[in-house]
């Protein structure tokens, strides 16, 4: 995140006080905040509803139900990353030279990422039941 911020403000005073431009910087902050946000939420909580979430006997049927519905939703972004990865492998960024690959490859390395984490969590919480 510090680099996407140091970029922006350089790009910023670059434009406005010297008159010029780093020509790279729009797509490499473009790459890093995908790359950040996606990987942020690799590790972050997520909103539930506690009304409902706490209930004691409902809390192991909707863990289980939470865990069912992400992996199948981290299914679809693990296979739209694949897919677009092979779609648009051949392109590159035009003032960075990447392939695009790298944008897309996010997607798919974070919800990787993402499903471990959650299956992770899942038996976590079976063995402390508190947590």
């Amino acid at each position: 995140m510090l680099a996407v911020v140091v970029l922006t403000v350089s790009q910023v005073f670059a434009r406005y006080v010297l008159n010029s431009s780093i020509i790279w910087a729009e797509e490499a902050n473009r790459l890093l905040y995908v790359w950040v946000i996606l990987l942020a939420a690799v590790g972050a909580d997520h909103m539930r509803i506690g009304l409902i979430a706490d209930k004691p006997r409902l809390r192991p049927v909707l863990a289980q139900f939470g865990v069912i519905a992400g992996i199948a939703a981290l299914g679809l972004v693990v296979w739209g990353g694949w897919t677009l990865n092979a779609v648009f492998s051949s392109d590159r960024y035009v003032t960075l030279g990447l392939s695009k690959s790298w944008y897309f490859s996010a997607a798919l390395i974070a919800g990787v990422a993402w499903a471990i984490v959650l299956i992770w969590r899942n038996f976590s919480l079976q063995e402390d039941p508190k947590a």
